[in-house]
Formats: C-alpha cells, sequence, structure tokens
C-alpha cells in the first residue's frame, strides 16, 4: 500500500517538462459518523490540466470520497489522496479522522409483563434525532409495530429498537403469561380499634401493564379510611376495603370490621375444662387427626412435657377425668384417630379407659414412669432431641411449662422436670446421652437452684417475680419467632385451658398471653400494648368467668 504525505508534493519527470504540483486545502478533517464536507485541490502552474484529477480513500469503509466530496461512514481514519495522472505525475494526501456521532439512545422499558391479547407500547428518545426500527426476536410471541406490542401467545421476545443509521440499539425483553394480572391482600380480614391502623399488603402476579396502577377504595371511609393499602378504623361497624387494577382487570377485597377492643376474639370454652379441650380441638382439627394425644384433667404433672408430642403428630391434646366424659368420647369418634398416645400412668389415666379405646378399635401408646420426672423424660424421648436445646421446669409449677409449651412445641423442643434443689437422676441421665447445646431454665432460684442449673448445658435462666411476669419474659425471649398478628388467651389461675390450648397456639406460630381475671397485672397489660398492637386474631380459651370480655378488652383498648 502507497503511504501519502500530508503536504503536497511533486515529482518531476524529465528536465525538460514543466514541474506540475497539486495542492489541498485542508491537510487533516475531523467528521463524524454520516457527516459530509469537501476538500478543494490546487494545481500549479496555472492552467495546468486539472480536469483527469484522480481522488482514492486508503478506507473507503471509514471514508467514501467523490471528486472532493467526502463522507463519513463509520468509526476509524483514512487518507484522502489525489493524483493527477496525465503529464506530470502529482500527488496529495488529506488525513481523515471519523468519530462515532455524540448520540444517545433510550428505551422506557427494559422488561415488561403481558397477557396474551393484550398491548402495550414502548418510546424511544435519541439524539439526535433519526428514524428507529423495530425488531422482535419472536414475532409468533409479540408482534411490534413502530413500538405498539401485541401479545400473541405464551413466552418471551426480545423487541430491539435500532437507530436508522445503525450505530445503536436498545432493547426490551417481554414475557407474556396466559393469565391476566391477579391481586391477593395479605389478609381477607381484618379488625381495627377507633383510631388504630393497620396495613394491607398487595400481591400482584403478574405485574399490571404500565398504562395501569393499583387503586384502594373504602365500602364505607366513615367507619374505615384507607391510603395507599394504610387501614384506620374510623368508627365501629364494618366496612370493605377493595384493592383494585386502575384498568378494572383484577381486585382483591379485605373485611375490615372496627370493634372496641380493636381485635376479633374467638372464644373457645365450655361448661368445664372438658367441654373447652372439645372446643379448641374443633377449631384446630376441623377435619379429624389421625392421633390425639389424652391427658387428665384432674392434675397436671404428666401432661406439661405433651404439647411438643403432640405438635409432631399434629394431635390436639383432650381431657379425660376419671372415667371418659361423654364430650370426650363424642370429639373422638368425630376425629376418627388411629392412635392415641395416653400421658402418665394408671393413676392418671386408668387401664379402663385405655381398654375402652382399644375397643373402639384405636391403638395406643402409654408413655408413662415411676414419677411425673421419669414420665416427662419418656414423652421427651417419644418425642426426640433433634433440636439440640431443652426446656427445664419446675415439676410442681406448672405456669412455666405452659407458658413455653407453644413455644417449644414450635421448634421440636423437649419440656423436662425437675425438683427445686436435686437434679432427678432419670432427667441426668437423659440429657447427658443426647448432644443439648443450650438449656433454658425457667424461674428463679426459688423454682430451680444454680445447684442443679449449672449441671445443664448452656444454660440460660429465664426468671420473673410471679407466674406474669415469667410468662411475659418467655414471650420476650422468643419473639422474634412468633406470629403475633394472633395471640392466645388462657387464665393464669389453673392449668387445664392453657394445656389443651397448647398445641393450637403452635399450630398457630403464635404464644399464650397468661391473665388474671380478678386483677390485669400491669407487666400483662404493657406487653399488649408495646408489642401486639398488629394483633388481630385474639383466641380466648374459656368462657367468662375464667378470662371475661372486660379483661379482653381492657387488654387490647390502649
Amino acid at each position: 500500500m502507497l503511504v501519502f504525505s500530508l503536504l503536497s508534493m511533486s515529482i518531476p519527470v524529465s528536465a525538460d517538462t514543466p514541474s506540475t504540483t497539486i495542492s489541498l486545502d485542508k491537510s487533516t478533517i475531523v467528521l463524524t459518523v454520516g457527516q459530509t464536507d469537501t476538500i478543494t485541490a490546487t494545481v500549479l502552474p496555472a492552467g495546468a490540466a486539472d480536469q483527469n484529477l484522480t481522488w482514492i480513500s486508503s478506507n473507503p469503509n471509514v471514508v467514501k470520497v467523490f471528486n472532493g466530496l467526502l463522507m463519513a461512514l463509520n468509526e476509524g481514519t483514512a487518507y484522502i489522496n489525489v493524483m493527477n495522472p496525465s503529464g506530470n505525475s502529482s500527488y496529495a494526501s488529506c488525513y481523515v479522522i471519523v468519530k462515532k456521532p455524540d448520540s444517545t439512545m433510550e428505551i422506557n422499558k427494559s422488561s415488561l409483563t403481558l397477557s396474551v391479547g393484550s398491548t402495550e407500547t414502548l418510546t424511544v428518545s435519541i439524539t439526535p434525532s433519526q428514524a428507529v426500527h423495530w425488531t422482535s426476536s419472536h414475532p409468533e410471541v409479540v408482534q411490534v409495530f413502530n413500538g405498539v406490542l401485541m401479545a400473541q401467545k405464551l413466552g418471551t421476545a426480545v423487541i430491539t429498537a435500532t437507530a436508522a443509521d445503525g450505530s445503536r440499539s436498545v432493547t426490551c425483553t417481554v414475557t407474556v403469561n396466559d393469565a391476566p394480572t391477579s391481586i391477593t391482600l395479605n389478609k381477607s380480614t381484618a379488625t381495627l380499634g377507633i383510631g388504630k391502623s393497620s396495613t394491607l399488603t398487595a400481591n400482584i402476579s403478574p405485574a399490571l401493564p404500565t398504562n395501569a396502577y393499583l387503586m384502594w377504595q373504602s365500602s364505607n371511609p366513615g367507619i374505615v379510611s384507607v391510603s395507599g393499602g394504610v387501614i384506620t378504623g374510623v368508627s365501629l361497624g364494618t366496612a370493605v376495603i377493595t384493592a383494585i387494577a386502575s384498568d378494572g382487570s383484577s381486585s382483591a377485597t379485605c373485611k375490615v370490621t372496627v370493634t372496641a377492643s380493636g381485635v376479633n376474639p374467638i372464644r373457645l370454652g365450655g361448661s368445664n375444662r372438658y367441654e373447652t379441650s372439645v372446643q379448641i380441638a374443633k377449631q384446630g382439627w376441623p377435619n379429624g387427626s389421625a392421633y390425639i394425644v389424652l391427658a387428665t384433667g384432674n392434675n397436671y404433672p404428666d401432661a406439661l412435657s405433651a404439647a411438643p408430642l403432640a405438635q409432631k403428630y399434629n394431635a390436639p391434646i383432650l381431657l379425660t377425668d376419671k372415667t371418659l366424659p361423654q364430650v370426650t368420647l363424642n370429639e373422638i369418634t368425630r376425629l376418627k384417630p388411629t392412635q392415641i398416645f395416653i400421658c402418665g400412668g394408671t393413676g392418671a389415666i386408668s387401664k379402663t379407659i385405655e381398654n375402652q379405646l382399644n375397643g373402639m378399635g384405636i391403638l395406643t401408646e402409654r408413655l408413662e414412669g415411676k414419677d411425673r420426672y421419669e414420665t416427662s423424660v419418656e414423652i421427651a424421648k417419644k418425642l426426640g432431641s433433634g433440636s439440640g436445646e431443652l426446656v427445664l421446669v419446675n415439676g410442681y409449677e406448672w405456669s412455666d411449662a405452659l407458658s413455653a409449651s407453644p413455644i417449644a412445641a414450635q421448634k421440636g423442643i423437649p419440656i423436662l422436670l425437675t425438683d427445686k434443689s436435686t437434679f432427678p437422676d432419670s432427667v441426668k441421665s437423659f440429657v447427658k446421652s443426647n448432644s443439648f447445646y443450650t438449656t433454658y431454665v425457667l424461674g428463679g432460684t426459688d423454682l430451680i437452684s444454680n445447684q442443679v442449673k449449672n449441671q445443664l448445658p448452656g444454660s440460660v435462666r429465664i426468671d420473673g417475680t410471679n407466674r406474669y411476669e415469667r410468662n411475659i419474659n418467655i414471650l420476650k425471649k422468643f419473639e422474634d419467632s412468633l406470629d403475633l398478628e394472633k395471640i392466645c388467651i388462657a387464665t393464669g389461675a389453673d392449668f387445664p385451658d392453657a394445656l389443651s390450648g397448647s398445641v393450637l397456639a403452635a399450630n398457630l406460630s403464635t404464644a399464650i398471653v397468661l391473665v388474671d381475671n380478678a386483677s390485669l397485672k400491669s407487666v400483662t397489660t404493657q406487653y399488649v400494648t408495646n408489642s401486639l398492637q398488629q394483633t388481630n386474631d385474639v383466641y380466648v380459651f374459656g368462657l367468662q368467668g375464667v378470662v371475661s370480655d372486660t379483661v379482653v378488652n381492657k387488654l387490647f383498648a390502649n
């Protein structure tokens, strides 16, 4: 390839022929892609023939030249050479630099979702302004006409917009679904107090078209107002909150009730402890259960460890008297179990009851020991110890075990009983034979001494001045793992209702708050005020005589 100087040059042919030279008016030019320019050539001496000048580009892919007219095609460099082949040969050159145009190109959507049959419009901004060519990678899925999309069938297509000069392009990935957008809310029902607020969240799938948005409406703003999903109780009554797509394609509703207490009380109770346990079972196991845990309603020790076992087998806890109450028998018939776990020895639940159950075609398994401590070990063995955690309670204080029962049940943690000052051999042997790394010791040294606590792996004490304070401190310890949009309430005066309700609370992923029906404790009301402001459903175990509506209203009216 010839390399030409940037300067004009002449080459004499013979001594007796006049010298001819060619010069250009520009030695260097900078252009952008798409631009044109003109170079003028001068031939000396004056009058020398110049009509036969030949123009050549060293890189015509970058710059083309026609009789001195330059056209910049692509980024790069080239020499423009001019010569006069007739007579004396002379040459001149101009160095041309071509740059990309200083332009921008943007598309309003890089991805979107459409349903079959729907349309959408894409727009492109491009500087300097020029035409845009649109293409679809799969026109059978999405067709495009000047940026207007038409969803044809399920699939994905890449829509490409290309500048007319070919210098750049932008894309949008379009997914086509077979169904129009659906909207679901995190709640279908909610309860508020006057002046109290909660937030509804909408799940939209697939996404709304870009020309649509979500609107919120209240059927009665005088009862419940709504703004961006935040609902507020205005006055007593009921209103329906609707989340609706602005194009009317889909919607979802939530029925909101404004009450004096601000919660929805669900009372599960009967005329006695046996009927209450049945009402709890009906609530939690409406379609029956393959397993049941049976405990005596007359004393608590043998059943304090039962909730984690019941949760493992998704079984309700039913209570029995010395003979099987008819209400309990009827519930067993309704549940249609194949197996019943009997907690405790024949002193707690008689052999007669066991035979009665076997006669109904139900397999029974009795979990018992020589005392309450060994019985807790036998239940723990049936549960298994895979969690690596352990709950230890005083075998003569039922409230701590039942405060922890729903939490232990959710986590699969065994509950073991101990004496205050002496660590029972059966419990000690079980602990040593398993790989526990954390032990939750419930109660102060007046319930479990340090001598006992120090024999346990990774022991953590959860204390309180009374059963109500310990109940709240246990809830606080595990609060992050609880769903506190629901809570259970039981009397702290006796064990049966909390025992029966412990597995239902576990199924609801929540806990039990123990209350004094005669005089609410400040530690309880403070916890409800600080931690249960978003609680919606309150499951109350027992009738008015054990947990009154007045107590529930006082708890949640703060």
